[in-house]
């Protein structure tokens, strides 16, 4: 019996799903509902429903800048972009969620089109991240520790033209 999931599926014995296999799917589905309400928060610029997606003690490491412990760093570090930002079409692409029993893993690759508020020009970003999330004794997933980076200009691995995942929306 499987002790993990990846966002492939599970195969059951003859169609059948134990228990154990059946909590591995949930446990999955929730995390993509995750991945699902992080992209809209940010589209929607709705910085506090991404903040409590996140722990208390939260790790965000993001490139090129000292990581953010907890929640207060985070916040703080984060808060300018939410400000001076509009995002279109962010979206997640996990390619694999793993659960080790309270803990879970996901990476994939997300893509983002960035204008600024004050106005400018409108840049297409796509990147990669590296995420471990907590299970929460509410049975919730949040994210513990997130390490992304960018791709370099015009590296579009990501094609933002096609209709992603976590989204549903056409992406520029």
């Amino acid at each position: 019996m499987p002790n993990s999931l990846s966002s492939q599926g599970v195969e059951g014995d003859n169609g059948r799903i134990d228990k154990m296999e059946r909590n591995l799917v949930s446990d999955v589905a929730q995390i993509y509902k995750v991945w699902k309400e992080y992209a809209a928060a940010i589209n929607d610029g709705d910085i506090n429903r991404w903040l409590s997606l996140w722990i208390d003690e939260g790790i965000r490491m993001p490139p090129g800048v000292p990581r953010n412990v907890g929640s207060q760093q985070i916040h703080v570090s984060i808060e300018p972009v939410f400000d001076n930002i509009n995002f279109e079409g962010f979206s997640i692409n996990p390619d694999e969620v793993h659960i080790l029993g309270d803990k879970a893993y996901s990476h994939g690759l997300f893509c983002t089109s960035m204008t600024p508020k004050n106005g400018g020009e409108t840049i297409d970003v796509t990147g990669k991240f590296l995420t471990i999330l907590t299970k929460q004794t509410d049975g919730f997933w949040r994210i513990a520790i997130d390490c992304f980076n960018t791709n370099a200009p015009g590296e579009l691995y990501l094609p933002c033209s096609e209709k992603r995942l976590t989204t549903g929306k056409e992406v520029k």
